[in-house]
Protein backbone atom coordinates (compact mmCIF):
# COMPACT_ATOMS: atom_id res chain seq x y z
CA UNK A 1 0.00 0.00 0.00
CA UNK A 2 1.29 3.69 -0.85
CA UNK A 3 1.76 5.93 1.72
CA UNK A 4 0.28 9.25 1.66
CA UNK A 5 3.29 10.68 -0.19
CA UNK A 6 3.65 8.23 -2.68
CA UNK A 7 0.27 8.88 -3.68
CA UNK A 8 0.96 12.78 -4.00
CA UNK A 9 4.49 11.36 -5.68
CA UNK A 10 2.17 9.42 -8.13
CA UNK A 11 0.02 11.65 -9.24
CA UNK A 12 2.61 14.40 -9.59
CA UNK A 13 4.58 11.75 -11.99
CA UNK A 14 1.04 11.40 -13.64
CA UNK A 15 0.78 15.00 -14.62
CA UNK A 16 4.41 15.68 -15.45
CA UNK A 17 3.91 12.84 -18.07
CA UNK A 18 0.65 13.69 -19.59
CA UNK A 19 2.43 16.99 -19.77
CA UNK A 20 5.37 15.78 -21.84
CA UNK A 21 2.87 13.87 -24.61
CA UNK A 22 0.81 16.79 -24.89
CA UNK A 23 4.58 18.81 -25.56
CA UNK A 24 6.40 16.43 -27.47
CA UNK A 25 9.02 16.25 -24.58
CA UNK A 26 11.09 12.83 -23.97
CA UNK A 27 11.97 12.02 -20.06
CA UNK A 28 13.65 8.96 -18.50
CA UNK A 29 12.79 7.82 -15.27
CA UNK A 30 16.67 7.48 -13.53
CA UNK A 31 17.86 6.54 -9.99
CA UNK A 32 15.25 4.78 -7.73
CA UNK A 33 12.21 5.49 -9.33
CA UNK A 34 13.76 2.91 -12.37
CA UNK A 35 14.89 0.45 -9.74
CA UNK A 36 11.50 0.63 -8.40
CA UNK A 37 9.57 0.58 -11.86
CA UNK A 38 11.79 -2.85 -12.79
CA UNK A 39 12.61 -4.44 -9.20
CA UNK A 40 8.89 -3.54 -7.53
CA UNK A 41 6.60 -2.33 -10.44
CA UNK A 42 6.17 0.86 -8.19
CA UNK A 43 7.81 2.48 -5.72
CA UNK A 44 10.68 0.83 -3.82
CA UNK A 45 8.79 0.85 -0.40
CA UNK A 46 10.75 2.97 1.46
CA UNK A 47 11.56 5.75 -1.51
CA UNK A 48 9.83 9.12 -1.00
CA UNK A 49 10.27 10.98 -4.33
CA UNK A 50 10.28 10.55 -8.18
CA UNK A 51 13.77 11.16 -9.91
CA UNK A 52 13.54 12.24 -13.78
CA UNK A 53 15.86 13.39 -16.45
CA UNK A 54 14.95 14.96 -19.67
CA UNK A 55 17.66 15.62 -22.33
CA UNK A 56 19.53 18.85 -22.47
CA UNK A 57 16.78 20.22 -25.22
CA UNK A 58 14.03 18.45 -24.01
CA UNK A 59 14.45 20.30 -21.09
CA UNK A 60 15.00 23.82 -21.91
CA UNK A 61 11.65 23.16 -23.70
CA UNK A 62 9.97 22.11 -20.61
CA UNK A 63 11.42 25.11 -18.73
CA UNK A 64 10.54 27.37 -21.13
CA UNK A 65 6.75 26.61 -21.50
CA UNK A 66 6.71 26.51 -17.35
CA UNK A 67 7.56 29.85 -17.19
CA UNK A 68 5.51 31.28 -19.75
CA UNK A 69 2.39 30.34 -17.91
CA UNK A 70 1.72 26.73 -18.84
CA UNK A 71 0.78 24.46 -16.26
CA UNK A 72 0.79 20.52 -15.43
CA UNK A 73 -2.21 20.27 -13.72
CA UNK A 74 -4.54 22.09 -11.41
CA UNK A 75 -3.09 20.00 -8.10
CA UNK A 76 0.81 21.06 -8.73
CA UNK A 77 2.98 23.10 -9.93
CA UNK A 78 6.76 23.30 -11.31
CA UNK A 79 9.31 25.83 -9.62
CA UNK A 80 12.61 26.47 -10.93
CA UNK A 81 14.81 29.37 -10.71
CA UNK A 82 13.90 30.77 -14.28
CA UNK A 83 10.96 32.09 -13.01
CA UNK A 84 12.25 33.89 -10.14
CA UNK A 85 11.19 31.15 -7.46
CA UNK A 86 13.45 31.05 -4.11
CA UNK A 87 14.44 27.21 -4.46
CA UNK A 88 17.92 25.58 -3.28
CA UNK A 89 18.30 23.42 -6.72
CA UNK A 90 19.43 23.97 -9.64
CA UNK A 91 17.26 21.64 -11.71
CA UNK A 92 12.75 22.23 -11.55
CA UNK A 93 11.09 20.65 -9.17
CA UNK A 94 7.40 19.71 -8.56
CA UNK A 95 5.67 20.70 -5.61
CA UNK A 96 1.86 20.01 -4.66
CA UNK A 97 -0.59 23.29 -5.04
CA UNK A 98 -2.77 21.73 -2.24
CA UNK A 99 -0.51 20.76 0.57
CA UNK A 100 2.73 22.14 2.10
CA UNK A 101 5.52 19.54 2.42
CA UNK A 102 8.35 19.73 4.69
CA UNK A 103 11.46 18.31 4.82
CA UNK A 104 13.24 17.24 8.32
CA UNK A 105 16.38 16.80 6.45
CA UNK A 106 18.81 20.01 8.34
CA UNK A 107 21.19 19.71 11.08
CA UNK A 108 19.33 21.00 14.53
CA UNK A 109 16.15 19.33 13.05
CA UNK A 110 14.88 22.47 11.23
CA UNK A 111 12.93 22.13 8.13
CA UNK A 112 12.76 23.30 4.52
CA UNK A 113 10.46 23.11 1.58
CA UNK A 114 9.99 19.13 0.31
CA UNK A 115 9.16 18.19 -3.61
CA UNK A 116 7.60 15.85 -5.14
CA UNK A 117 9.28 14.88 -8.49
CA UNK A 118 12.86 15.90 -9.41
CA UNK A 119 13.31 17.37 -12.85
CA UNK A 120 16.96 16.66 -13.92
CA UNK A 121 18.63 17.94 -17.27
CA UNK A 122 20.42 15.11 -19.40
CA UNK A 123 23.81 16.69 -20.63
CA UNK A 124 26.75 15.61 -22.66
CA UNK A 125 30.45 15.89 -21.57
CA UNK A 126 33.32 16.56 -23.28
CA UNK A 127 35.11 13.97 -25.29
CA UNK A 128 39.09 13.85 -23.77
CA UNK A 129 39.37 11.89 -20.44
CA UNK A 130 41.23 14.82 -19.18
CA UNK A 131 38.90 17.20 -21.04
CA UNK A 132 36.27 15.48 -18.95
CA UNK A 133 37.71 15.17 -15.40
CA UNK A 134 38.50 18.85 -15.52
CA UNK A 135 34.56 19.42 -16.34
CA UNK A 136 33.84 17.61 -13.78
CA UNK A 137 36.33 19.77 -11.12
CA UNK A 138 33.98 22.68 -12.71
CA UNK A 139 30.93 21.46 -11.93
CA UNK A 140 31.77 19.88 -8.13
CA UNK A 141 33.21 23.29 -7.43
CA UNK A 142 29.67 25.33 -8.73
CA UNK A 143 27.96 22.80 -6.94
CA UNK A 144 29.76 23.65 -3.94
CA UNK A 145 28.94 26.92 -4.23
CA UNK A 146 25.77 26.70 -4.66
CA UNK A 147 25.80 25.15 -1.19
CA UNK A 148 27.63 27.97 0.53
CA UNK A 149 25.05 29.87 -1.20
CA UNK A 150 22.27 28.24 0.15
CA UNK A 151 23.86 27.70 3.46
CA UNK A 152 21.78 30.05 5.03
CA UNK A 153 18.79 27.52 4.52
CA UNK A 154 20.52 25.01 6.81
CA UNK A 155 23.12 22.52 6.53
CA UNK A 156 22.38 19.30 4.74
CA UNK A 157 23.73 16.42 7.23
CA UNK A 158 23.89 13.95 4.17
CA UNK A 159 27.15 15.91 3.13
CA UNK A 160 30.51 14.91 3.46
CA UNK A 161 32.15 15.89 7.17
CA UNK A 162 34.31 18.12 5.57
CA UNK A 163 31.79 20.32 3.63
CA UNK A 164 29.50 20.66 6.79
CA UNK A 165 32.77 21.93 8.75
CA UNK A 166 33.32 24.41 6.13
CA UNK A 167 29.81 25.33 5.77
CA UNK A 168 29.71 25.94 9.51
CA UNK A 169 32.78 28.29 9.13
CA UNK A 170 30.66 29.88 5.97
CA UNK A 171 27.30 30.55 7.89
CA UNK A 172 28.99 31.44 11.14
CA UNK A 173 30.80 34.24 9.22
CA UNK A 174 27.92 35.37 6.74
CA UNK A 175 29.95 34.67 4.07
CA UNK A 176 27.60 33.77 2.00
CA UNK A 177 26.24 37.39 1.93
CA UNK A 178 28.53 38.01 -0.82
CA UNK A 179 27.85 34.91 -3.11
CA UNK A 180 24.72 35.25 -5.77
CA UNK A 181 22.67 31.97 -5.75
CA UNK A 182 21.11 33.09 -9.49
CA UNK A 183 24.75 34.34 -10.81
CA UNK A 184 26.30 30.78 -9.95
CA UNK A 185 22.99 28.60 -11.65
CA UNK A 186 23.58 31.02 -14.70
CA UNK A 187 27.25 30.23 -15.30
CA UNK A 188 26.16 26.20 -14.58
CA UNK A 189 23.65 26.85 -17.45
CA UNK A 190 26.36 28.43 -19.79
CA UNK A 191 28.91 25.10 -18.99
CA UNK A 192 26.39 22.71 -19.75
CA UNK A 193 24.83 24.19 -22.63
CA UNK A 194 28.08 23.94 -24.19
CA UNK A 195 28.26 20.45 -23.86
CA UNK A 196 26.88 18.07 -26.90
CA UNK A 197 23.91 16.63 -25.11
CA UNK A 198 22.52 14.40 -28.40
CA UNK A 199 26.06 12.91 -29.62
CA UNK A 200 28.40 13.00 -26.78
CA UNK A 201 30.24 9.99 -25.89
CA UNK A 202 29.29 10.22 -22.27
CA UNK A 203 26.50 11.63 -20.47
CA UNK A 204 23.91 11.99 -17.57
CA UNK A 205 22.14 13.64 -14.88
CA UNK A 206 25.33 15.21 -13.20
CA UNK A 207 23.60 17.61 -10.82
CA UNK A 208 21.39 14.63 -9.33
CA UNK A 209 22.34 13.29 -5.45
CA UNK A 210 25.10 10.89 -7.51
CA UNK A 211 26.73 13.43 -8.62
CA UNK A 212 30.38 11.91 -11.31
CA UNK A 213 28.53 8.87 -10.89
CA UNK A 214 25.63 9.68 -12.86
CA UNK A 215 27.37 10.06 -15.92
CA UNK A 216 27.36 7.17 -17.96
CA UNK A 217 27.95 5.97 -21.36
CA UNK A 218 25.36 7.78 -23.68
CA UNK A 219 23.95 4.84 -25.07
CA UNK A 220 22.38 3.83 -22.14
CA UNK A 221 20.07 6.11 -23.32
CA UNK A 222 19.48 4.62 -26.50
CA UNK A 223 21.22 5.58 -29.87
CA UNK A 224 19.56 8.36 -29.38
CA UNK A 225 16.78 10.29 -27.07
CA UNK A 226 14.05 8.85 -28.71
CA UNK A 227 14.69 5.26 -27.76
CA UNK A 228 13.93 4.14 -24.47
CA UNK A 229 11.91 0.89 -22.62
CA UNK A 230 8.67 0.57 -20.86
CA UNK A 231 7.61 -0.06 -17.73
CA UNK A 232 5.18 -0.03 -15.29
CA UNK A 233 4.94 1.94 -12.38
CA UNK A 234 1.91 1.35 -10.37
CA UNK A 235 -0.08 0.80 -13.29
CA UNK A 236 0.99 3.19 -15.33
CA UNK A 237 3.60 3.11 -18.30
CA UNK A 238 6.59 5.20 -17.55
CA UNK A 239 9.74 5.25 -19.80
CA UNK A 240 13.20 4.00 -18.87
CA UNK A 241 16.80 4.04 -20.39
CA UNK A 242 17.22 1.73 -23.51
CA UNK A 243 20.26 0.08 -21.92
CA UNK A 244 18.20 -0.10 -18.62
CA UNK A 245 20.47 -3.13 -17.04
CA UNK A 246 23.43 -1.15 -17.80
CA UNK A 247 22.49 1.72 -16.41
CA UNK A 248 20.66 0.28 -12.96
CA UNK A 249 24.14 -1.94 -12.61
CA UNK A 250 26.14 0.90 -13.03
CA UNK A 251 24.58 2.62 -10.43
CA UNK A 252 23.52 -0.10 -7.75
CA UNK A 253 25.91 -3.13 -8.74
CA UNK A 254 23.26 -6.13 -8.07
CA UNK A 255 20.24 -4.26 -8.23
CA UNK A 256 17.89 -6.86 -7.84
CA UNK A 257 19.17 -7.77 -4.47
CA UNK A 258 17.10 -5.84 -1.23
CA UNK A 259 19.24 -4.20 0.60
CA UNK A 260 20.04 -4.99 4.64
CA UNK A 261 16.89 -3.44 6.06
CA UNK A 262 19.52 -1.07 7.98
CA UNK A 263 20.44 0.40 4.92
CA UNK A 264 16.42 1.12 3.62
CA UNK A 265 16.14 4.76 4.63
CA UNK A 266 14.04 7.56 3.17
CA UNK A 267 15.63 10.43 1.60
CA UNK A 268 13.84 12.79 4.18
CA UNK A 269 11.42 12.53 6.98
CA UNK A 270 8.66 14.96 5.68
CA UNK A 271 5.56 16.12 7.01
CA UNK A 272 2.77 16.92 5.44
CA UNK A 273 -0.09 19.40 5.63
CA UNK A 274 -3.06 21.06 3.90
CA UNK A 275 -2.33 24.62 2.31
CA UNK A 276 -4.52 27.58 4.32
CA UNK A 277 -6.80 29.52 1.68
CA UNK A 278 -7.01 33.04 2.75
CA UNK A 279 -10.67 32.92 3.38
CA UNK A 280 -9.51 29.75 6.07
CA UNK A 281 -7.18 32.08 7.90
CA UNK A 282 -9.99 34.38 8.87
Amino acid sequence: MLSELQKLDFEALKAFIRFCDEHGLRYYAIGGTLLGAVRHKGFIPWDDDVDVAMPRKDYDKFISLVTSGEKIGEDFSVECWQAGDKIQSYFAKICSAKFDIREDVLEESSLRKGYLVDIIPLDGTPEGVLSRKLYYARVMWLRFLCGTANVHTGIVTSRPKWEQCVLRVVRALRLYRFLSVEKIYRKMERLFRRQKSETAMFAGTVMGAYKTKEIVPRTYFGTTYDEYSLWEFEGLQIRGPKEWDAYLTHMYGDYMTLPPESERKVHYKKQICPIRKEADRK
